[in-house]
Parts: C-alpha cells; structure tokens; sequence
C-alpha cells in the first residue's frame, strides 16, 4: 500500500472515531452504550439496555436501565444532532 492511501486511511479512522465518541449518537439506546463505555467496556457491547417507565422528563429526557451495570438507570436527552446521556444514577 502505497504512503499516501495509508495516511489517508488513518485519517478517516480517526475522524470516524472521533465521530463517534464526541458527537450525539442516532439512537437512544447507543447513547446508553457510549454512556457505559468508560466504566464498562465489556457492558457497553454485550449488555441489554430495556425503556424504563418515564418517557419525556423535561429535565432528564427518557429513562433507560441496564440491570447489571453498578449505575444501572440512565437518562437520555435528544436534541437537533442527536441523542446524549444527560444523566447517570442507581435510582430514578
């Protein structure tokens, strides 16, 4: 492979990963998944993320659980660009 095809395959790794990490995700339940990806690895791809009970908090967003994670409810918000992780707890 030529110099010039794998530096310009590096760049596009990285703009796709710093994508991914920096910026809202598409869905609520990859927001959730970013959200557990510093603390559990592991979780963040294996773990199944279920809709609480609250839909729309206005201060929160909507509320996901992830049973055997040590921070188990999260809060997702949507905004233009997409959804984020407001907030992250062991109770609703």
């Amino acid at each position: 492979m030529h110099k010039s095809k794998a530096r310009y395959l590096y760049i596009s790794a990285g703009i796709i990963a710093l994508y991914l990490v920096f910026f809202p995700s598409f869905s609520p339940e990859l927001a959730v998944r970013k959200s557990l990806l510093p603390r559990h690895p592991v979780l963040a791809v294996t773990g199944e993320v279920t809709e609480g009970r609250i839909k729309n908090d206005p201060r929160y967003g909507e509320l996901y659980v992830v049973e055997k994670a040590d921070l188990p409810y999260v809060y997702v918000k949507k905004n233009r660009l997409g959804w984020t992780a407001a907030s992250v707890g062991s109770a609703p």
